[in-house]
């Protein structure tokens, strides 16, 4: 994902849209998407939700087509990737987009471990802090964050509206398998978690 260098000048462009499992919204700046909405009930929250992050934003549906295409084919069921997508992601820290390139490295229809993040950043204690920037990312899905879960294969906090359910529904999904006992969900495979 090559970075390119942010406009100040030019407006943050957003769009909420309709998808199988609710309603979504993106919104992108000169340098590339820099903020993403999971599905909510209703467009009233996905736009809510977009223009607090980026209370300056402009609503304007053109440059976000083939986006909504992509995100549509994901929530329909259809393997989908999202790296031909252009990034901003300057509002993070240097931690923070070094967790989430190697998030966005995770493949469709796979997990990892938190501790596998921190083993690829060559900081295999920094667990916490990895959960702590998975939680800040601005572009879930786009950085698939849902599929990092522990080195138990359990899931933890997920930002969506819906929480760890949502994040249970796109793994599965994805295919991935799920055993549930009461409040408690986890990766069956736990060999994809190391």
């Amino acid at each position: 994902m090559p970075k390119r260098k942010v406009n100040s000048e030019a407006p943050v462009l957003f769009d909420a849209f309709p998808v199988a499992w609710g309603w979504c919204a993106a919104a992108k700046s000169s340098a590339g998407l820099c903020q993403f909405v999971l599905p909510v009930g209703d467009e009233a929250s996905a736009l809510r939700e977009i223009t607090r992050a980026q209370p300056k934003a402009q609503r304007e549906r053109a440059p976000f087509k083939s986006l909504i295409a992509a995100v549509e084919r994901y929530f329909e069921g259809w393997t989908t990737r999202f790296d031909d997508f252009e990034l901003d992601l300057s509002r993070g820290s240097e931690f923070q987009q070094r967790v989430w390139g190697i998030i966005g490295r995770i493949p469709y229809g796979h997990v990892r471990s938190y501790r596998w993040i921190g083993l690829e950043m060559g900081r295999p204690d920094a667990a916490r802090a990895i959960g702590g920037a998975a939680g800040a990312n601005p572009l879930p899905l786009i950085i698939p964050c849902h599929r990092v879960v522990s080195e138990r294969g359990e899931m933890t906090g997920f930002s969506a509206e819906e929480g760890i359910a949502l994040k249970a529904r796109m793994l599965e999904r994805e295919g991935i398998p799920l055993f549930r006992a009461g409040a408690t969900v986890r990766v069956m495979a736990q060999t994809t978690c190391k």
